[in-house]
């Protein structure tokens, strides 16, 4: 499999990521938004990659880099928002629609963590470009309280580093589910965390995500890890977040056992990134159908 760079600007800013071969045509564009403190090679770590199963499926496969991470431009200072972060990637996202969707179906947005709360507000917007289904993962509503106030209690100012035992105590299921060097496998994918996401996942976003997800009109497939600590995590938990997509024409929301935060970097990653593949597929197919 060919990983062709990504550089291209919209709007006078700057969106860097990776891409895999061209798919086959009846086949959507695949649109991976990571999340914070890490850039596009999230989806790419040797053994659990995203674009390597994405491909094989014969997908084309978009890994971006959003705004502030990778060689992607930053936000105005005061306009570090997730919303703002959607109104960027929405313009990147049509134009690459515009440059590789000729004879394709759509869009299908996979997401992770802080990626996935923006692809939620993507979805709400009902953007432009036909956008067939959202699938997101390490994202709910309600964190701990001990993370809530920790990430409350950060430095005034800057990206906030985090050490390998932090990673690794914070994103990672127990020993059982990952390779002992898991964190060394991904640690060319680490960058500082922007203060300012950190902020508003435990903020803004369980104030917002209720009437965002109600605008959302395309198809959800949502995950949260069994082992996942930054959130909250309990099948009632899972039922009552797919809930919030009221608009959705279908849900399909999982807890994943056996797994923690960073699901992609698990043992079972490859199931997981199966089962992505699967439900952009199925996503392309209802759609082509529906217009037939």
């Amino acid at each position: 499999m060919t990983r062709t760079p990504l550089d291209f600007a919209v709007g006078g800013r700057r969106i860097s990521g990776i891409a895999t071969d061209s798919g086959a045509a009846e086949t959507p564009l695949v649109i991976a938004l990571h999340g914070g403190g890490y850039n596009h090679g999230y989806f790419d770590v040797p053994g659990h990659s995203l674009l390597d199963i994405g491909s094989a499926a014969g997908f084309s496969v978009f890994a971006l880099d959003r705004p502030d991470y990778g060689g992607s431009d930053p936000l105005p200072e005061g306009r570090r928002t997730f919303d703002d972060s959607a109104t960027a990637l929405c313009a990147a996202i049509g134009t690459l629609w515009a440059t590789h969707g000729e004879n394709r179906p759509g869009v299908v947005l996979l997401a992770h963590s802080i990626g996935a709360a923006i692809a939620v507000h993507i979805a709400a917007r009902r953007p432009d470009w036909p956008l067939l289904g959202i699938s997101i993962h390490g994202v709910s509503d309600r964190s701990p309280d001990y993370i809530v106030d920790t990430w409350k209690n950060l430095p005034a100012s800057g990206p906030v580093e985090l050490a390998p035992n932090q990673l690794r105590g914070l994103l990672y299921g127990p020993e059982r589910t990952v390779e002992v060097d898991i964190v060394e496998l991904a640690k060319g994918s680490v960058e500082p965390v922007s203060r300012e996401e950190m902020l508003e996942i435990v903020g803004r976003w369980p104030n917002d995500v209720a009437r965002l997800a109600a605008s959302v009109v395309v198809p959800v497939q949502y995950t949260l890890a069994e082992h996942d600590g930054l959130w909250i995590v309990d099948k009632g938990r899972v039922a009552n977040f797919a809930r919030y997509f009221t608009s959705a024409p279908w849900v399909d929301a999982k807890l994943q056992a056996d797994a923690g935060h960073n699901l992609d970097h698990h043992r079972l990653s490859h199931a997981l990134h199966l089962r992505q593949s699967a439900f952009a597929s199925e996503c392309a197919t209802r759609a082509t159908v529906a217009a037939n």
